[in-house]
């Protein structure tokens, strides 16, 4: 028997799910029935000129199909909690299936790839296209391993090749069962710490949602390999920022999990460039006093943490905040934030502020309280910056400087990480909705050295400016939202 192409295995895998007949989706598209059996076997495609009208009225329709049978198994499919962003999920997992399909047709003349393809040579383009493989839409079981000179290549490539997926990146979603594993290589980074160090940072916050892991060996030099478990893999060697050569794709699932674990084996814990751990995990092994204690403390805040919080709103929120943090922990976090304020009051400490984490945090009150996403009130917002501006003007010992948006040459939909860092100690918070391993920990020295460097470096820049303009113009905003809030400003 023929095989089928990949475009209509997934439409008859829907269909059959969601328990649709033929003549049923035939009539959802206006179509005769007969093209439906042609598209479900394999035998033609939707049209090219129509088929986004044909795919979203397919998508409409298999999601008006379902019953409270089975509309749990396709949210757990697409890993999704609302049934209102089901539909655009099966339109793009239809629409990349079919574009696959399309461009093998384009340029093989078949609609099903050929086990093992080779092409003497590839545009970075061309390769980031293929691996974009539309099994990557998968979100409730992935597995991939790739050795990647990232560095290497050219800026406009880096964060395409890292973001392999835009469904995975959807900060709203938190995929456990999408597991990624990237090897890098980091001595060709050593010229320019501050974009490695930038680099790294958008990397690692842009792919917090998911199971990602970091690895560097020189093994990854020149090197575009690209492994998915069970499914398909990519390889070629780099020859300069915007060229493949060699380029072999694989469709073979055996084949192709061979590599896999090829890979796998070069990322192991000696290579590993990263610690995945959280805030309550960080309490008790006592990192988190670790990184209180660290000499040359310095920190990076692209959101508030509870580290400037006053006492009486610290303890506020723990009333409030403290059944899903847990009893046990209050005292312990009391002490924490004990330290914290003898710290502040005392110790040298310098503190770079992204602007962007006064607008955000004034608009939306959005505080990480050890790790939990919280939401402070105007009332209590206004209290957050009193207190900061009060921290600011009395010690000698804080220094803060504001960093305007832009000057890393940031990605702006990437929500910017805070970074902790300290000669002993050093780690990332991430902005994501879930407490459980949204920290990053540095495993190499190497990676500290590029923090270091980097830090360095961005606190002389001239364009860095002292905080009280920004401080002053964040408690008149949120006096303007509380006064609004009570409902002066329109009487």
């Amino acid at each position: 028997m023929k095989e089928k192409n990949r475009f209509s295995v997934l439409l008859e895998h829907l269909t059959s799910m969601a328990n649709l007949k033929n003549y049923v989706l035939a009539k959802a598209v206006q179509y005769d029935e007969s093209y439906i059996s042609k598209w479900i076997s394999g035998k033609s495609l939707p049209t090219e000129k129509n088929h986004e009208i044909i795919l979203q009225n397919i998508s409409q329709c298999i999601v008006e199909a379902l019953t409270d049978d089975n509309r749990d198994t396709f949210l757990e499919e697409y890993q999704i909690s609302d049934v209102s962003n089901l539909q655009k999920a099966i339109y793009d997992h239809l629409e990349s299936e079919y574009t696959y399909v399309k461009e093998l047709q384009v340029t093989t003349g078949s609609k099903v790839a050929t086990k093992i393809s080779y092409y003497p040579e590839l545009t970075l383009d061309q390769f980031i296209f293929k691996m974009k493989h539309p099994a990557l839409r998968k979100v409730q079981s992935l597995n991939i391993y790739a050795m990647v000179d990232i560095l290497n290549v050219d800026t406009n490539y880096q964060l395409l090749i890292a973001e392999f997926n835009s469904m995975h990146n959807d900060i709203g979603l938190v995929l456990p069962g999408v597991h990624f594993s990237l090897m890098i290589d980091l001595e060709s980074s050593s010229d320019n710490p501050v974009y490695t160090a930038g680099f790294l940072m958008n990397l690692l916050s842009n792919l917090s949602n998911i199971d990602f892991n970091l690895y560097c060996g020189t093994q990854a030099q020149k090197k575009m390999v690209f492994a998915i478990k069970d499914i398909y893999s990519l390889s070629g060697m780099l020859v300069d920022q915007n060229h493949c050569l060699a380029v072999t794709t694989i469709e073979d699932s055996s084949l192709s999990t061979e590599l896999y674990y090829k890979l796998k084996l070069l990322c192991n814990k000696e290579t590993l460039l990263i610690r995945r751990t959280s805030i309550p995990e960080m309490i008790r092994t006592y990192e988190y006093e670790h990184s209180l204690f660290a000499r040359n403390s310095s920190c990076l805040l692209g959101h508030f943490t509870e580290h400037f919080l006053p006492t009486d709103l610290h303890n506020e929120l723990l009333d409030k905040y403290g059944s899903f943090i847990g009893k046990t922990y209050r005292p312990v976090l009391q002490k924490m934030h004990s330290l914290v304020s003898q710290i502040l009051a005392v110790t040298p400490i310098r503190a770079l502020i992204y602007a962007s984490a006064f607008t955000d945090f004034t608009v939306t009150g959005e505080l990480d309280f050890y790790g939990y996403r919280i939401q402070l009130s105007p009332e209590q917002r206004l209290h957050f910056f009193k207190h900061m501006k009060h921290l600011h003007e009395i010690s000698n010992a804080l220094q803060i400087k504001i960093l305007p948006n832009g000057l890393l040459s940031d990605y702006q939909h990437i929500p910017r990480p805070t970074l902790f860092f300290a000669d002993e100690f050093s780690y990332l918070r991430f902005r994501r909705n879930t407490p459980y391993y949204n920290i990053c920990i540095p495993n190499k020295i190497s990676l500290n050295r590029i923090f270091s460097a980097f830090y360095d470096t961005v606190w002389e820049f001239e364009s860095c400016i002292a905080p009280d303009a920004y401080l002053t113009h964040a408690i008149h905003s949120v006096e303007i939202l509380q006064s609004d809030a009570s409902g002066d400003v329109h009487n």
